[in-house]
């Protein structure tokens, strides 16, 4: 499979020390059905699958009838008890995501062997990523090819755009941005990584807080996604070149 690496995801990805599969992994890891249908998740899990709607909205996706009948049986079957699950009062609200996890699982043991959902995918870079149950169905009921959904994944990794939209008032939440947001702080391994080249770290950032002063005077949104690009980009080329 050939995604295109963005230069400002490769841009964000080296910055925030993440390798490029670990951050489209944790996006393809967080892609929650449940969710999907209203159910109450975790934050990530919101914003995973809002990049779901937003990418059939783009490609205006058309969801093609199933014509299986053992398919469409097992789905009724799980969207009806998903559904039940999420509009009941029975449960608390960590019961009901840990129900719904226990639904998806048996909604995939029944449903794979019917399917021919593409479970392992190489990248152009020769790295593997594992497609869940629920990515390859929301795909499938969003009427988006998986490789449409990836890249819209990463088109929507920039840290330049980020930083200008946001820079005085909170105006816009990026959902793919929330999601890179949310494995810097919410994923332990990543959280507790020891940044390497701490000094580019500590001049860099001290160049962006005089940078967000200077641009907060530029009213023209192209003029500063371009300064703040141009700015990430001489960041990334000082890690490549210690690298």
């Amino acid at each position: 499979m050939k995604l295109n690496y963005t230069e400002d995801f490769r841009i964000a990805c080296k910055i925030n020390n993440l390798k490029h599969e670990e951050l489209i992994q944790y996006f393809i890891d967080h892609v929650s059905f449940y969710t999907f249908i209203g159910g109450e998740m975790g934050p990530v899990h919101q914003w995973a699958t809002k990049v779901c709607i937003d990418c059939k909205d783009l490609f205006e996706g058309e969801v093609a009838r199933e014509n299986d009948n053992d398919i469409r049986r097992i789905s009724l079957k799980y969207i009806k008890k998903l559904t039940a699950l999420s509009l009941g009062d029975e449960f608390t609200a960590e019961e009901k995501m840990l129900h719904s996890d226990d639904l998806i699982e048996q909604w995939s043991q029944e449903m794979l062997p019917l399917t021919s959902y593409i479970t392992e995918l190489y990248t152009g870079e020769g790295q593997i990523l594992y497609l869940s149950f629920e990515f390859n169905l929301l795909c499938k009921m969003n009427g988006v090819i998986l490789e449409q959904l990836l890249q819209c994944f990463i088109d929507s990794i920039s840290l330049a755009n980020e930083r200008a939209v946001n820079l005085n008032d909170m105006v816009e939440i990026n959902p793919g941005m929330a999601v890179l947001l949310l494995i810097l702080i919410g994923n332990n391994e990543v959280k507790h990584r020891i940044m390497p080249h701490q000094e580019i770290y500590k001049k860099y950032g001290l160049k962006l807080l005089k940078l967000d002063k200077k641009q907060r005077e530029e009213q023209n949104l192209k003029n500063r996604i371009d300064s703040y690009r141009s700015f990430y980009q001489e960041w990334y080329n000082a890690l490549n070149n210690l690298d």
